[in-house]
């Protein structure tokens, strides 16, 4: 149950730093997958962007934040198009035999990206390996993310 508080005031503190945001379209919405949870994105320009992640997963709660450099793949595919690559920290904690222990580690994450131009939707499937320090890593991390684009005209 504490899980649960703590991802709800994980999603509403990524929500309010989005919306403080005037710059681009923020993004907010789900993430499907390990961690399953929370995301909200914030483009600074078409190419770059700052993503964070409040998750659970295998007894384990996780805040994750990333830098991710975006590619167009317009011109080669579809409108809407990209791929991405990026990294970052998290800080959570995990429970080892009834005994709750603080985790943190580095980040990286590879994936594709796909925003409807009609609508103010926006898709992603990655891959985002976690080594931690203190426990084992979590290297098969992979999710569909689904986002609301807030502000979209």
């Amino acid at each position: 149950m504490n899980r649960y508080i703590l991802l709800i005031i994980a999603l509403l503190a990524f929500v309010h730093g989005v919306s403080a945001q005037s710059k681009g379209n923020p993004q907010i919405g789900i993430r499907l997958g390990q961690p399953l949870g929370a995301t909200a994105r914030y483009f600074f320009d078409d190419a770059n962007a700052v993503e964070g992640i409040a998750g659970i997963y295998n007894e384990t709660f996780t805040v994750t934040g990333l830098y991710e450099r975006h590619f167009d793949l317009s011109a080669l595919t579809v409108a809407g198009f990209a791929w991405y690559v990026g990294g970052g920290a998290h800080m959570g904690v995990r429970e080892i035999r009834d005994e709750t222990k603080f985790i943190a580690g580095f980040d990286g994450i590879i994936g594709l990206d796909y925003t409807f131009q009609a609508i103010p939707l926006n898709l992603s499937l990655d891959w985002k390996p976690a080594v931690h320090f203190s426990t084992p890593s979590d290297l098969a991390s992979f999710a569909v993310s689904v986002r609301y684009t807030l502000n979209k005209k």
